[in-house]
This record gives structure tokens, sequence and C-alpha cells, in this order.
């Protein structure tokens, strides 16, 4: 095997793995990397593409995602279109946490906050 197969293979494992860790980092680590992707003033549309080729479960709300309920700072409530996407779970005995992402919109479709969300639930 050459020098340049061997480090593509590296490469391309060191993505897979990367990728299925997302789920086990902190929610402010998951929430400052889906950030980098889709900046807080993307539109609708661009976050849509990004969650389609993450290939991540997606469903849309057409508004009152209340943010206390899911973890925020500051309790409020987005009355405009919010995507919802499921990034997986993982194992941690005897729960499985799963990890939830929200995108919350403004009027004008552009993207005010990005909101992610570990739920711990019996196996």
């Amino acid at each position: 095997m050459s020098e340049r197969t061997l480090l593509l293979l590296c490469l391309a494992v060191g993505l897979a793995l990367g990728s299925c860790s997302l789920p086990r980092r902190s929610e402010q680590t998951i929430r400052g990397q889906i950030l980098q992707n889709t900046p807080k003033g993307s539109t609708y549309a661009q976050v849509m593409d990004y969650v389609k080729r993450q290939g991540w479960p997606v469903s849309v709300q057409s508004s009152g995602l209340e943010t206390k309920n899911i973890g925020a700072q500051t309790a409020r409530v987005v009355r405009h279109p919010v995507v919802h996407a499921y990034l997986g779970h993982y194992n941690s005995q005897p729960w499985v946490i799963k990890v939830n992402c929200y995108w919350a919109f403004d009027e004008q479709d552009k993207l005010i906050d990005v909101f992610v969300v570990k739920q711990t639930d019996a196996p």
C-alpha cells in the first residue's frame, strides 16, 4: 500500500469517526460546530440544505418553539419557522442520550439562533 493510499484511508476513517462522535460532544461544542456551518443570518434554504447534506432526519415547525423547554439561558418563544434535526444518540449505561438540534428563524427567514438539546431516555 502506498503512502498516499494509507494517508487517504486514515483521513477517511478519521472523518467517519469524527462525525459519529458528534452526539457525544457537549451541547455547547455541537452548537459551535453547527454555527460554523450555519451562522446566524443564514437563510432557511441554506440551513435546510446543510441539514439534508448531513443526512439527519429533519422536521419543520411552523412556529412556537419555547426555548425554556430546551435549556436556553433566556427563555423566549420563537414565533417563526423552526427546523428540527435529530443528530443521533449514544449509550451512557443504563441510559440512551438522544441529541436534537433546533434552528430558529425570524420573519425574514434568517437564522436567529441554534439550540442543541440532549435528552436522557431509558432503554
